[in-house]
């Protein structure tokens, strides 16, 4: 495909995406709660633990500024709704903490893992971490708590890294690869993550920071776009500089080119060794999930619920209701048939028997101009029982689920006018 081709499909797409989101993602209506669940169902439980030290002016993630006090609180909380959900009959077999910074303080996470794995029959745990909390004795007390620990470097980079205000945190790209070296085979899994399309960065960077990660050889990697949603555009202005799409699909064929061998297995943005190894990508891997703590999600049927953000009003919830959400919103059929084709083609293949039996109609008749839409951008080859996407069309599908990503943050920017953090 001609490069000023794609150019202009890509920029049509984003800008669909961008539109799509604005006009679908919004959570007004006031909720009572999540439903009972059906009987003998295991969902994905999510828990957020909103708490760091420093901000990154990337992060668009619900967060506010560590205190050991408030933390302590808050996880008294957090616990308390996971009783809750445990009352209303749910059970759960994959745990995925995110953050914020989970490990900010330890015991407490401990004790609510322990707890979750008293509550539920959680067969994985999977838990995000910074750079700082990788210490070889912290992970060991981790060994049989969690499965799969994620660590943000983000970038090797030092110049990088001092703009983003990491290297005075974390420390040099040097500092970071030796505590991520020395902590590696503690537990099943190590994913080591990156972001690309920093402002300033150059292909040379992009491929440095490739190289570092395969000489870790951590059982995983995801590499995401840089995402510059309202919420932190100014932010990455002020400290990276102007933000710009121009090299980001020639860095996505980089990135692909560089781990094809190393790591074979492709999901989405995501990289692993071996194709069965669990990944965390929540909302993208589960059709159903719980979210649990200040400002979480839960997607159940059709319908998405979201907790309160700021700290004092989530406790009070907790406090008088046991549940700390307060919107939901049902969508429509056809916005979960774009969802379910966004999402299975994110990860290269849409069975079309799974479709139908989704939504009880083949897709070919329920989406068929979509499909020859993509088909004519040549994202897509279709075959008697799956829709795959070529090479482009990869990209396309990440372009796609980044603007998706970034629709979720306009709901968190709609939830957190009135906080400070």
């Amino acid at each position: 495909m001609q490069a000023r081709q794609s150019k202009m499909i890509t920029s049509a797409t984003s800008y669909f995406m961008s539109q799509y989101t604005k006009h679908y993602l919004h959570v007004e209506k006031p909720s009572l709660g999540l439903p009972p669940p059906p009987e003998a169902k295991k969902y994905l439980l999510y828990i957020h633990v909103p708490f760091c030290t420093m901000f990154c002016p990337y992060c668009s993630f619900n967060k506010f500024t560590y205190t050991k006090e408030t933390a302590a609180k808050y996880f008294q909380h957090l616990r308390e709704e996971i009783l809750h959900v445990k009352a209303l009959g749910y059970d759960f077999n994959y745990l995925v903490i995110g953050g914020g910074t989970p490990l900010i303080d330890e015991e407490e996470l401990i004790r609510t893992i322990e707890l979750v794995k008293k509550l539920f029959n959680v067969e994985h745990v999977s838990c995000e971490s910074d750079p700082n909390h990788i210490q070889k004795e912290t992970v060991t007390r981790l060994k049989g708590l969690v499965d799969r620990l994620s660590v943000g470097v983000q970038t090797f980079d030092d110049a990088l890294l001092k703009k983003l205000g990491r290297y005075e945190k974390f420390g040099s790209g040097e500092e970071v690869y030796e505590k991520i070296a020395s902590m590696l085979g503690i537990l099943p899994i190590t994913s080591v993550d990156l972001i690309f399309n920093f402002p300033t960065q150059t292909s040379e960077g992009l491929v440095n920071d490739l190289e570092r990660l395969k000489k870790l050889t951590p059982e995983q990697t995801s590499v995401y776009p840089l995402m510059t949603s309202s919420l932190v555009k100014n932010s990455v202005k002020k400290t990276l500089g102007k933000f710009s799409l121009e090299n980001e699909y020639n860095f996505f064929k980089v990135i692909k080119e560089s781990l094809k061998e190393t790591y074979p297995a492709r999901h989405g943005w995501s990289f692993s060794k071996e194709s069965d190894l669990i990944i965390d990508e929540y909302i993208i891997d589960n059709e159903e999930y719980v979210g649990v703590g200040s400002g979480s999600f839960s997607f159940l049927k059709n319908t998405l619920y979201l907790n309160e953000f700021a700290l004092d009003p989530y406790a009070s919830l907790i406090q008088e209701k046991h549940s700390a959400i307060t919107k939901e919103r049902t969508f429509p059929l056809n916005s979960q048939m774009y969802y379910r084709l966004m999402v299975d083609l994110f990860n290269g293949t849409l069975s079309k028997k799974k479709f139908a039996t989704m939504f009880g109609v083949s897709i070919n008749d329920a989406l068929g101009k979509e499909l020859m839409l993509l088909k004519f951008a040549k994202a897509i080859k279709e075959t008697k029982e799956n829709i795959i996407t070529t090479e482009y069309g990869d990209y396309l599908f990440l372009v796609m689920m980044k603007e998706f990503y970034m629709g979720m943050d306009r709901i968190r920017n709609d939830a957190r006018k009135n906080l400070i953090i």
